[in-house]
């Protein structure tokens, strides 16, 4: 039996570019005004192997992503999936806005109009805190919809700053079809430059997966990913990342990611 992997609910936050995170997470008094530029770009790919014998998973991506100010941006991108000979587009979105000088809101959709291995569409929201300096404090919400299920997401996440490194813990409780699970999370990130930076993620529990037939199931999950972001000059940048994920006894996937990014 065929199993496709449902975009993991909290990957899609990680699926924004690894610069936009830092930008977005970055205590604000640890941020240098402006924290955004007015315009900027990514082109990106990525490709993954699955153990079972499937054909690769892939992904080309294009996002455009406008900032005006100090926790203030928006993002729409274009990403092309193709998944066991299936291949979906979709579109995203995320906006990022101040509440106050400690809290940010972040929002972000996405839609799929073939959704045959993606979800027809989703809707997000957190909160970021910062209760102490360099300490942060985030909580959000995530409801992804399938032609057979709705998967309701949940995310309590611990970051803090010290001197040129960051550390974040995650639990993300998950409930699809009346069943309940959760996963955690433990990344650390080393910014070895201005806006440069490296970082690993472990990740360990309960996802909720879709198998050939559409419908939803919940799945052991073990996964570890390095990501980066280097810049080449102050207008361009290189993202990339590197993971591999045991989904149950299904498959092990590996593979990369990597993005162009240029400022206007």
């Amino acid at each position: 039996m065929t199993t496709h992997l449902l975009p993991r609910p909290g990957s899609r936050a990680r699926a924004l570019a690894t610069w936009l995170a830092t930008l977005v997470a970055l205590p604000a008094s640890a941020q240098s005004a402006p924290a955004a530029a007015p315009l900027g770009i990514e082109l990106a790919t990525g490709r993954q192997q699955l153990s079972n014998g499937s054909p690769d998973w892939t992904e080309t991506s294009a996002r455009v992503i406008h900032g005006w100010g100090t926790r203030q941006l928006s993002e729409l991108g274009l990403v092309q999936t193709e998944r066991f000979g299936l291949r979906d587009e979709q579109l995203t979105g995320l906006l990022v806005r101040p509440l106050g000088p400690q809290l940010t809101a972040t929002v972000d959709a996405s839609f799929s109009p073939s959704h045959q291995v993606l979800a027809h569409y989703h809707l997000g929201g957190m909160l970021q805190y910062e209760f102490a300096p360099a300490w942060l404090a985030h909580g959000g919400l995530r409801s992804t919809h399938y032609d057979t299920a709705t998967v309701t997401q949940g995310s309590v996440m611990l970051e803090h700053y010290v001197s040129s490194f960051s550390w974040l813990a995650a639990w993300r409780p998950v409930q699809t079809q009346g069943s309940s699970t959760s996963s955690l999370e433990l990344r650390g990130s080393y910014y070895y430059a201005e806006k440069s930076s490296v970082g690993l993620s472990v990740a360990s529990g309960q996802e909720a997966a879709s198998i050939n037939d559409s419908t939803v199931q919940l799945t052991d999950v073990r996964s570890t990913t390095a990501f980066g972001r280097h810049w080449l000059t102050p207008a361009w940048a290189l993202n990339y990342e590197w993971g591999s994920t045991r989904q149950g006894d299904f498959y092990t996937r590996q593979g990369w990611r990597i993005g162009v990014q240029h400022l206007f």
